[in-house]
């Protein structure tokens, strides 16, 4: 009630109304890896690896997890590896890409102040187009984040923006 006593006109309509019934929220969600495959089932996006909904990143998760598991999945019925191992190489590869996101959405999820050097870097960003959609791609695994976030590229972005790291 304290924020919406920040937004003129807003507070007197909210307190005037009537709570139809209970709030519900989202608080303390798990976060979670799990083994991705077993005997005759497999899981992609959310059910083997959940994340905080802070950065909306399911969907994308589950889409990209169903790619490597189609993959794996060729490899092990086509004969070009077992199915054990294909599937191994699923969660593997499950883990390396969406490791980076999982930890970074758990830290942007507390909500606490961003470090420095990544505001300088939105900071530099700001009119650069070119370098903003390249960190968008890097963030959302279109590219590989080490293409972007690397520190000669960041030196280079910084440089060109005029901003001190």
């Amino acid at each position: 009630m304290a924020a919406l006593d920040c937004v003129p006109g807003l507070t007197e309509r909210v307190r005037s109304g009537r709570r139809a019934e209970r709030f519900y929220g989202t608080a303390d969600l798990p976060n979670y890896f799990r083994r991705p495959y077993g005997s005759g089932w497999a899981l992609v996006g959310d059910a083997g690896c959940h994340k905080d909904p802070y950065l909306a990143l399911g969907v994308c998760d589950a889409l990209q997890d169903a790619e490597f598991l189609a993959d794996a999945v060729d490899k092990g019925l086509s004969g070009k590896s077992s199915l054990d191992e294909a599937l191994s190489d699923y969660e593997r590869r499950r883990n390396e890409a969406t490791l980076p996101e999982y930890e970074q959405n758990l830290q942007l999820a507390r909500f606490r102040p961003l470090p420095a050097g990544f505001m300088q870097l939105r900071v530099a960003l700001r009119g650069y187009q070119e370098a903003t959609d390249w960190f968008f791609m890097a963030r959302e695994g279109m590219i590989l984040r080490e293409a972007f976030f690397n520190p000669e590229n960041l030196q280079r972005i910084m440089a060109k923006a005029q901003v001190k790291m």
